[in-house]
């Protein structure tokens, strides 16, 4: 190979590393933008339940009161129940969905294009940093892909977060029935069926007690199985009793 030629065959070379480095660089770039758009998306919308959450962890913490103060009144050894000291409330860095991989491409300094200098010309590419540059391109574009599919986990994450509203309204609006029944019954507890109305209000009270203490959400942004058990119970114990036309005559 002459002189011209190996000249040529450098400066090709070098092109093609400046431009593997060059879709590295977009890959990265365009991998990091889409975690952190969705990221951010879903920080914006945990701060904004954070708020409902802690709302109503309050309210079912004064609806706890009521019940202690009432099971009080009708027997004076009852033992205050008690909400968990470690409410749950949504903490991003602890979910596993928000965890970003990193690979070792994004930590490598990629050499930006210049326009190859006469001395460049006479140094031969070797075969070693040429495919280290390919490489480092393929790494890249991985990388990019592993970025959108997290990307994605973070919208469902968020759709799941918005829904948590919802889920609490629907809480809240069995509750209020359940302590309806739950007063009214008090209100009547020296008439008949005394021994059964107790039992309901002990059942109502520690439903209500364990939903103060049990997780609410996993590391996923749903609802846990155990929370959505105890609100099912809460929605047929509300069931239940709207049969039992003796506690609340």
């Amino acid at each position: 190979m002459g002189f011209f030629d190996k000249a040529k065959d450098n400066y090709e070379k070098r092109q093609q590393i400046a431009e593997w480095n060059y879709k590295a660089r977009e890959y990265i770039s365009d991998g990091q933008r889409a975690y952190e758009e969705a990221y951010g998306n879903l920080a914006y919308a945990c701060a904004k339940v954070e708020g409902k959450m802690r709302d109503f962890v309050q309210w079912k913490q004064k609806v706890l009161n009521e019940i202690n103060s009432t099971l009080k009144n009708i027997d004076g050894q009852h033992q205050d129940l008690h909400m968990s000291s470690q409410i749950d409330f949504i903490n991003l860095e602890t979910c596993a969905v928000t965890q970003n991989e990193q690979l070792d491409c994004v930590d490598r300094a990629l050499a930006t294009w210049v326009v190859p200098s006469v001395s460049d010309l006479f140094h031969n590419i070797s075969s070693e940093e040429y495919y280290e540059a390919k490489q480092n391109m393929q790494q890249a574009k991985m990388y990019k892909a592993q970025m959108r599919a997290k990307r994605d986990e973070l919208n469902q994450a968020k759709y799941a977060v918005k829904e948590i509203p919802n889920f609490i309204s629907d809480e809240k609006s069995q509750i209020e029935q359940l302590m309806d029944k739950f007063r009214r019954t008090a209100e009547n507890i020296n008439q008949s069926n005394t021994e059964e109305r107790t039992s309901s209000l002990c059942q109502i009270a520690k439903l209500i007690a364990d939903s103060l203490s049990t997780k609410f959400i996993d590391n996923q942004y749903q609802v846990t199985e155990q929370y959505t058990d105890i609100h099912k119970r809460i929605s047929m114990t509300n069931q239940s009793l709207e049969n039992a036309a003796w506690l609340i005559e």
